[in-house]
C-alpha cells in the first residue's frame, strides 16, 4: 500500500481516534496557530453580530444565517472526507474525524459566508444579484487563503489525481469554482428561507425546517452546477473547464458593478472586523513567509516540496477584496455623495 501524500495520515495513533490534541510546539509553524487565531476571531464576530442583529431589528434572519451557513460546512466536510480522496488537511490544535478535520475548518464556512452574506446584503439587491455578488466577494476572499495553505502544509492536493486537474499553481481551478459557486447558490437560497420566509412570517416550524435543509440542497443544486465542468474536465479541455470558472466568476464581479450602489445603511464597524482581520492577517503571513518563492523549482514546488501559490492572484485579490469591503461600509460623507447622484 502507498504511503499516504499528507503527513497527517502517518500519524497512526491519531488517524485511530476521533478526537486528538495537538500542542502548539507539535505544530508545523506559528502559521498554524496564526490561522486558528483569525477563525476564532471571526466566529465570536459572527455570532456577536448576528445576536445584535437579533436585538436591534426583533428578527432572527442574522442568527439563522450562521446557523445554515455552520449546518453547510459540516455537511460538506464531512460528506467530503469520506468520498474525497485527493485532498487532506495538516494538524492543527484540535482535529476531529480520525485526524482528517481541524476544527478552524468546522468554523470556517460558518464565518467566511456569513460576513459574506452580511456584507452583501447591505446593498439590498435583487435576489439574484445578491447571490452572484456574495459569490464574487467570497470568491476572491477565499482565493487569498486557497493560494496560501497548500505551500504552508495547511493542506495537501494530490497533483497526480485527474479530479484536481487543471492546477493554476498551487491551486486546481476546482477550488475556486467549488467556492465560488456553491457560495452563490447558498446566498440565493438562503435569501428566500432565512430572510424572505421571516419577512413574509412564514410558520417557524416551516422555518427551521428550512434552515436546517437548504444547506443540504445547496449541496444538491451545487453538484448540479459542476455537471458542465466535470464533464469538461474529465474530458481532458482542461483549458475550456478554466474559461467556464473564468466567465462565471467575471460575470459574478460585472454584476455587481453594474449593479453597485452606495448601502444606505451606517458603517458597520463589527461586520468590517472579521473582513479588516483576515486581509491584515493573509498579508502578514504572506510577507512573513516570502522567502519560500525565493526557492521554487522549476515545476513551481518549494524547497519542502510544496505546491507553491501565485503571488500576482493572490495581490490581486487582496486589493480587490479590500476595495469590496471597504466600499460596502460608506462613511457618512460617502453615503450621501452616493445618494445624490443616483
Amino acid at each position: 500500500m502507498d504511503e499516504p501524500i499528507s503527513y497527517a495520515m502517518r500519524n497512526t495513533d491519531a488517524v485511530g481516534r476521533w478526537l486528538n490534541f495537538n500542542a502548539p510546539s507539535e505544530l508545523k509553524d506559528w502559521s498554524f496557530l496564526a490561522i486558528e487565531f483569525i477563525l476564532a476571531v471571526g466566529v465570536v464576530c459572527a455570532v456577536l453580530h448576528a445576536w445584535r442583529h437579533y436585538k436591534e431589528n426583533g428578527h432572527a434572519s442574522a442568527l439563522l444565517t450562521f446557523v445554515g451557513a455552520l449546518i453547510f460546512g459540516l455537511l460538506n466536510d464531512i460528506v467530503s472526507y469520506y468520498t474525497v480522496e485527493s485532498f487532506w488537511h495538516g494538524e492543527f490544535s484540535v482535529m476531529l474525524v480520525y485526524n482528517r478535520l481541524p476544527l478552524y475548518i468546522v468554523v470556517l464556512a460558518a464565518t467566511l459566508i456569513y460576513h459574506f452574506c452580511m456584507t452583501i446584503r447591505r446593498y439590498e439587491f435583487p435576489r439574484g444579484v445578491e447571490a452572484l455578488s456574495t459569490g464574487f466577494y467570497g470568491g476572491l476572499m477565499y482565493m487569498i487563503f486557497d493560494n496560501l495553505g497548500p505551500m504552508l502544509n495547511w493542506w495537501i492536493w494530490d497533483r497526480s489525481d485527474p479530479t484536481n486537474w487543471p492546477f493554476l499553481n498551487a491551486v486546481p481551478v476546482t477550488s475556486y469554482f467549488w467556492f465560488f459557486s456553491w457560495t452563490a447558490i447558498f446566498a440565493y437560497i438562503n435569501r428566500i428561507v432565512c430572510w424572505d420566509w421571516v419577512e413574509q412570517h412564514k410558520s417557524p416550524k416551516q422555518i427551521a425546517a428550512g434552515v436546517v435543509l437548504f444547506p443540504l440542497v445547496t449541496c444538491v443544486v451545487g453538484i448540479v452546477v459542476f455537471i458542465p465542468y466535470n464533464v469538461l474536465a474529465y474530458n481532458g479541455l482542461l483549458a475550456q473547464a478554466a474559461t467556464l470558472h473564468a466567465f462565471s466568476f467575471g460575470l459574478a464581479g460585472l454584476a455587481f458593478v453594474l449593479h453597485f450602489r452606495w448601502p444606505r445603511a451606517p458603517r458597520d464597524r463589527l461586520l468590517m472586523v472579521f473582513p479588516v482581520v483576515w486581509l491584515m492577517g493573509h498579508v502578514y503571513i504572506y510577507a512573513a513567509k516570502l522567502d519560500i518563492y525565493f526557492s521554487v523549482d522549476p515545476d513551481g514546488l518549494s524547497a519542502e516540496g510544496l505546491a507553491v501559490g501565485n503571488p500576482i492572484v493572490a495581490v490581486v485579490a487582496i486589493i480587490a477584496s479590500a476595495a469590496i469591503t471597504l466600499v460596502s461600509h460608506p462613511t457618512v460623507g460617502e453615503r450621501a455623495n452616493g445618494q445624490e447622484s443616483r
